[in-house]
């Protein structure tokens, strides 16, 4: 089987390792439990300018049957982009801050777990978002989701001065923060309109700060879990924000939620929207899922963003070939 290793050099530390290691060992420590298993990848470093999209669509050019992303939530995110469509496997070694893909998939994040789940897990079939022009594994947001993103990465950098200057941002663009006037248009159906705080367009269980929106999110269900934030104040939103990053019941008492192929969001005024914590524009924006659209190996054990079942499972032969 033709492998390919995209690693991420500058990767967060997390529950990979016991102690801090160097990029060239975390490296040297993932090579080594792949080759335990008889996987032997050319490997490929992201850079600024390519974080792994690129190396990804080459690897997929290269007939790679396996593409392992070792980093963080937005490599891996950067990885199966590139992946999207194409018959090659993405295998995952989180080794990020967050790891929310991952959690939703029951992925190890040990190295040694994740390399054993590589070699011998299954290899699932999951569906993928996209949202104007851009893909996301995660969830897409519009509104004041995507006006806080960025004081969200400034709280997971490392350091408290860090998270005091995410927490002052965020609280700042919070208290800012006028709701717009939004039309929503359900699978092409009749146009309504919402004043809504934000529109969460979910294609996994967990996103950002390990936000959990709600507990029967699935990534294999031909779905996008959509909730719509209507009328809240400010305190109603902190009380729901903080309850769903603490995996506590959510606090949702102006809350639709819908599931749909696909919807379309205007507002009177421009609106910030996000994919997978990246700002990518503002609206308008037509949203819709991708479905059976990645092919990615997973334990195999029941996972939260994943039904419980066998029949959407493919095994890998020896020669690489897949079978239902």
């Amino acid at each position: 089987m033709r492998a390919v290793l995209i690693f991420n050099p500058t990767s967060g530390i997390s529950t990979v390792t016991e102690k801090r290691m160097s990029p060239e060992e975390t490296e040297q420590t993932i090579l080594d439990g792949l080759r335990a298993y008889g996987i032997e990848p050319e490997v490929f470093h992201t850079t600024p300018e390519d974080t792994g999209q690129g190396l990804a669509q080459q690897a997929v050019k290269q007939q790679a049957e396996l593409v392992i992303a070792a980093g963080g939530d937005g490599t891996i995110h950067a990885v199966a982009s590139g992946l999207v469509g194409s018959s090659s496997i993405l295998g995952i070694i989180p080794t990020g801050t967050m790891n929310n893909l991952a959690h939703s998939l029951n992925i190890p994040d040990t190295i040694p777990a994740a390399c054993t789940t590589i070699a011998n897990g299954q290899t699932r079939i999951i569906d993928v978002g996209q949202i104007n022009d851009r893909v996301f594994l995660e969830v897409a947001g519009i509104g004041l989701e995507a006006a806080l993103f960025p004081a969200a990465e400034e709280i997971k950098s490392p350091g408290i001065l860090s998270t005091i200057r995410g927490s002052l941002e965020g609280l700042i663009t919070l208290l800012r923060f006028k709701p717009p006037q939004l039309s929503i248009q359900f699978d092409w159906q009749e146009r309504k309109p919402y004043k809504a705080l934000q529109v969460t367009i979910s294609n996994a269980p967990f996103y950002g700060m390990h936000m959990h929106p709600a507990t029967d999110i699935l990534m294999d269900d031909g779905l996008l879990d959509v909730i719509v934030y209507t009328n809240f104040s400010k305190f109603e939103y902190l009380r729901h924000a903080v309850s769903i990053s603490q995996g506590r019941r959510p606090f949702q008492p102006k809350v639709k939620r819908v599931r749909v192929r696909s919807l379309r969001v205007n507002s009177s005024e421009p609106v910030e929207i996000q994919a997978d914590g990246k700002v990518i524009g503002n609206t308008p924006a037509t949203i819709k899922v991708i479905p059976r659209a990645l092919r990615i190996r997973v334990s195999g054990k029941p996972a939260p963003g994943l039904h419980d079942r066998s029949t959407n499972a493919i095994t890998v032969q020896s020669s690489g070939r897949e079978q239902s």
